[in-house]
């Protein structure tokens, strides 16, 4: 593992991050690849595929609340990595795990599982 690569998934992962904070879709948008859903559980159970442009809206409208995030685990293999990211809101903790890949345009999120915990 190359250093550069730690540091480059770290830049990728820290513009969904501050993208998050600071309301900007942009920034989100560059850290993803185009077409990944966001995964989750709906309250039965059932797997709920999300765009990544919705995350995007939401940021863009400015209704998502004031957080702070952190990187709380890098594992990286070859052209693979994966890191959770753990997302503090005021009433829950938004848990990602987001799996990258080294495309040719660079280390891009290709896919995202979260789940929430209130707190």
């Amino acid at each position: 593992m190359a250093d550069t690569d730690k540091e480059l998934i770290v830049a990728t992962v820290t513009d969904y991050m501050e993208g998050i904070r600071d309301g900007d879709g942009a920034r989100i948008a560059h850290a993803f690849y185009s077409s990944v859903n966001l995964n989750s559980l709906d309250a039965d159970g059932n797997l709920v595929l999300t765009p990544r442009s919705a995350l995007e809206a939401m940021a863009n409208s400015g209704t998502l609340p004031p957080n702070c995030s952190e990187i709380t685990h890098i594992e990286i293999n070859n052209d693979m990595a994966l890191v959770k990211v753990i997302i503090d809101l005021p009433t829950l903790h938004y848990h990602d795990l987001l799996t990258l890949l080294r495309l040719n345009v660079g280390w891009k999120i290709v896919s995202k599982t979260y789940t929430t915990i209130n707190k």
